[in-house]
């Protein structure tokens, strides 16, 4: 599924001029209907022979490809390039809207947002009796990954030196339960790399949970929801699913205020697709923010491959006329990508559209 994909490991691959094609499915139907949208890429690249070439071999080896294969999931990607004798399918678990790329190498951006959106992460479902902890790759989650009894009585009215040893006994008891929990969740986490923890549940043992935690975990406490366990798990995930987008678009927020704040007293931090295009070239972005939906105007020269923002008729760079269009915001990911850098996009935000959908906080 799309969380497995190694973004760096396609931003690598570059192939001659426009060798690539990438191709998304929403689903079985978009298979059926490729027609169209075949004979317009084909017309359009009439003019570059060599290209034209490329795209044939591509599209027969895609064709037979889908031929072979069912499709058994939500969506799914294929990247295909000729030139390097390369095939990749990638099944996925989200929809993305139907697209055919061509262009010198994979169109990741749509496979960068489905990692950005869905992280994984956890949801620990707790009360006295016990905890549930399941881990949620790729916008899902099925059975529990661990499940860690408690059978914690409930607190009672008893009175005097009988109460005061029950409820020490009590608190030993969550207590114990609560390190148990916290030391299974120290285990997953260098398993799932898991960067949002999730608490849901009775306060009392969350609360504990989140006490028995040791730091770096304790930090990863994304949100905490009371509960009701015994509702069933669909209301339980709603409730997680909602917590964590939530949280989501609030680190999208802190990162733009971030960078706001850097930009503003000359710090850290560059707005613009030029600006943003050359720190990232440089290797010097740490995480960059887009617009999600945003739309960045690129050009590839063919002669001496450099990439600048925008439009121009020829390329800034050597003066060749042989120049083509890219989706800049793919070309940055890939960048991204090469530098372990991290790509968030975001909803609509005051300020970030007006400098051009695009900024940046710097490593240096």
């Amino acid at each position: 599924m799309f969380h497995q994909v190694d973004l760096r490991q396609l931003a690598e691959m570059q192939g001659p001029e426009r060798a690539f094609v990438s191709l998304y499915l929403s689903g079985p139907e978009a298979a059926r209907s490729l027609g169209a949208r075949v004979a317009k890429a084909r017309a359009l690249l009439a003019g570059e022979p060599a290209e034209l070439e490329h795209f044939e071999e591509n599209w027969r080896r895609i064709e037979a490809w889908l031929a072979e294969h069912s499709f058994e999931s939500e969506s799914l990607c294929v990247f295909s390039c000729w030139a390097l004798d390369y095939l990749k399918y990638c099944p996925l678990s989200a929809k993305v809207p139907d697209l055919l790329w061509v262009d010198s190498s994979p169109y990741i951006r749509p496979l960068a947002e489905l990692q950005d959106e869905y992280e994984t992460f956890v949801v620990v479902a707790a009360d006295n009796r016990d905890t549930r902890i399941f881990v949620v790759t790729a916008g899902s989650a099925e059975d529990p990954e661990a499940r860690i009894k408690g059978d914690v009585k409930n607190n009672v009215k008893k009175g005097g030196w009988s109460q005061k040893r029950y409820e020490r006994r009590r608190g030993n008891e969550l207590l114990h339960y609560a390190k148990e929990v916290a030391d299974v969740l120290a285990g997953l986490e260098g398993e799932h790399k898991f960067r949002r923890l999730v608490l849901l549940g009775s306060q009392e043992a969350t609360g504990e949970i989140k006490a028995a935690l040791p730091a770096p975990l304790a930090e990863k406490v994304a949100a905490e929801g009371n509960v009701d366990l015994s509702a069933g798990d669909s209301q339980l995930f709603d409730r997680a699913f909602d917590l964590f987008f939530a949280e989501e678009r609030a680190s999208e927020e802190r990162l733009w205020d971030r960078i706001q704040g850097e930009y503003l007293r000359g710090g850290l931090a560059v707005a613009g697709p030029e600006d943003v295009l050359e720190a990232v070239q440089q290797g010097r972005v740490e995480s960059m923010i887009v617009t999600r939906d945003a739309k960045i105007a690129g050009t590839r020269c063919r002669d001496c491959e450099a990439l600048v923002a925008g439009a121009p008729e020829k390329c800034p760079a050597c003066g060749g006329e042989s120049v083509y269009k890219v989706d800049l915001i793919n070309e940055l990911v890939e960048l991204l990508a090469l530098t372990s850098a991290e790509a968030e996009f975001a909803d609509p935000m005051p300020g970030l559209d007006e400098v051009g959908h695009v900024a940046a906080l710097l490593r240096y």
